[in-house]
């Protein structure tokens, strides 16, 4: 019989299987409870390796530990594919020191067993084991990266927008905006720079208004733009220490009094860093405001850390398409799960109270009802109004009145959207309700949709008919599909006389899937989706059309109506 290829002690081949156990149980140990006791540090959106691919790969060590006790070879070849895989999970979701140290404490056991193999097998049958473990590492890595791939990365082609030129400025959005007021906030690249924002209806800017921030907080300066033109297109850049910056311009259009035509665009559910060519598509639409419906990002920041929030905020605003969506148009924006805290999540997130800060940190927003309300906010375009309700901070924190569930939207929010639906349906043509999760579903207590709080969807649908409100349009999100139900599927009433249609848009980057239903235009579930909102208003009618599109510029589709109020 051949010698093995290595020639070790017996004491040292028992401290080395003995060794190789304790080390990959710990690793595995270490896999679940460093995930929980928040040792490891994602890259921004990097959190769903803790809590699927982390505890999967853990738990696939555990055997790899068992098998090496009768096989070193097969417990070392399958802890080879398992670390090999980790490794590329790592360093997509990890910071580097993290990705780097975890690779090391899966390898060691993998390696240790490898050792005792060469140390048992004569050399013909270890090269070949070798070789298995080796083939089996560049498996495990290819399926880790096309798992990567189909689960977080690109859904659709990159956006073609370069990259701009390092300047004073990482990033600016402009929101809030009215027929006379707008506001612009922006960070500056270097901490502490001093910014003034400059004004101008010229897109040469021959004719400046300076501004100076109303205030800073962190490092996001907030300029309160008053005094505006209506129905006009401003432009603006920043002075940074004193010195022009010409790189991320940008210009906004201050909303028309009274009857107009316009185009609204609206998107949900972008993985973290998109650069999607679906963001040129919405750009080349020319929308006067982007009506951003959740999931900004896929943070899924679960922690009371608003770093983590700064972190995702600013890498989302400065990549290229997004950027230069953001800099050509006005935003509205309302969070839903996952730039909120994380999957499903509500009212009692452990990140509630940073995402609450980050929000009115960041956000151009229309004015809230406090420092801690969930980020409800109506305005006001032409004759239509539109009502936004946060789906996610006032979720399970209030019972809901007379029944056994709790209430999605919290009484004090409720009570406001009541009120902002009756008297909205009243002075306005059309009231678009954008509420980013589903309203059709079956009754389902807990659901993460309405389905799950039928009590207090019936009560809305009830006030609905009760108040006579026929010009309601509903926007949403969450779900990875663009739909469109023409009233048919969405009156819960009592009455059984309460339906309006409804739009969903998504997803902009993310796998598709559809959730609800039925719907009367079957839903398409694709990335590189969004969806307008257009109206066409003359004074005696207006005409609106709901579209969902995708990021080659093709219409998926439509659905129009008319309303004529007198």
């Amino acid at each position: 019989m051949q010698e093995p290829l290595l020639d070790l002690a017996t004491s040292t081949i028992r401290t080395l299987r003995i060794s190789g156990a304790v080390l990959g149980v710990a690793v595995a140990a270490f896999g679940v409870w460093g995930r929980r006791a928040g040792l490891l540090d994602h890259r921004p959106g990097g959190v769903a390796f803790g809590e699927t691919v982390l505890p999967i790969l853990s738990i696939g060590l555990v055997l790899a530990v068992l098998v090496a006790f009768r096989w070193e070879i097969v417990g070392g070849a399958l802890a080879a594919f398992l670390g090999a895989g980790l490794a590329v999970l790592a360093l997509n979701q990890l910071v580097p020191w993290h990705a780097l140290a975890l690779t090391a404490a899966f390898a060691i056991p993998a390696v240790v067993w490898v050792v005792l193999d060469l140390a048992d097998l004569p050399p013909r049958r270890a090269v070949i084991g070798l070789i298995v473990v080796g083939a089996l590492a560049v498996a495990g890595g290819g399926v880790a990266q096309a798992v990567y791939s189909g689960v977080w990365g690109p859904t659709h082609p990159e956006s073609e927008v370069p990259d701009l030129a390092d300047s004073g400025i990482a990033w600016a959005w402009a929101g809030a905006v009215t027929t006379e007021t707008a506001e612009v906030r922006a960070r500056p690249d270097v901490d502490g720079a001093q910014l003034e924002l400059e004004v101008s209806t010229d897109d040469a800017f021959r004719d400046i208004r300076t501004v100076v921030a109303e205030r800073r907080v962190g490092e996001v300066l907030a300029f309160r733009l008053e005094g505006l033109t209506p129905d006009t297109e401003h432009h603006y850049r920043f002075v940074v220490d004193g010195e022009t910056d010409d790189v991320r311009t940008g210009r906004f259009r201050t909303f028309p009094e009274g009857p107009a035509s316009f185009t609204v665009a609206i998107g949900a559910c972008a993985r973290v860093g998109s650069n999607g060519a679906v963001f040129d598509a919405i750009r080349r639409v020319d929308p006067l405001v982007y009506l951003a419906v959740g999931d900004l990002h896929y943070g899924d920041n679960n922690r009371d850390d608003i770093g983590r929030f700064r972190e995702v905020m600013d890498l989302t605003l400065a990549v290229p398409a997004q950027s230069a969506l953001y800099r050509s148009t006005s935003i509205a924006y309302v969070w839903d799960d996952h730039d909120y805290a994380g999957n499903d999540s509500g009212g009692a997130a452990a990140s509630r109270s940073a995402a609450m800060a980050a929000y009115r940190e960041y956000v151009p927003s229309h004015p809230l009802a406090g420092d801690d309300s969930a980020v409800y906010q109506a305005f006001t375009v032409g004759r239509v109004r539109f009502v936004l309700t946060d789906a996610r901070a006032a979720r399970d924190l209030d019972p809901f009145p007379g029944s056994d569930q709790m209430s999605m939207l919290g009484t004090s929010q409720r009570m406001w959207l009541e009120g902002e639906l009756a008297t909205s349906s009243r002075t306005h043509e059309l009231v678009v309700w954008i509420n980013p999760v589903p309203w059709i579903a079956e009754a389902d207590v807990g659901a993460d949709h309405w389905g799950g709080y039928d009590a207090e969807r019936r009560h809305l649908a009830d006030h609905i008919v009760d108040e006579g409100i026929d010009n309601l349009l509903m926007v949403s999100g969450d779900a990875h599909m663009v739909a469109i139900d023409d009233g048919t599927n969405t009156d819960f009433s009592t009455a059984g006389t309460g339906g309006f249609p409804l739009v969903h848009a998504a997803p902009l980057d993310r796998p598709g899937s559809t959730k609800g239903g039925p719907y009367t235009h079957e839903p398409v579930a694709e990335g590189g989706q969004f969806a307008t909102l257009e109206v066409v208003d003359d004074g005696r009618r207006m005409e609106v059309a709901v579209v969902g599109r995708n990021w080659q510029d093709e219409e998926i589709m439509r659905h129009e109506f008319t309303i004529r109020r007198g």
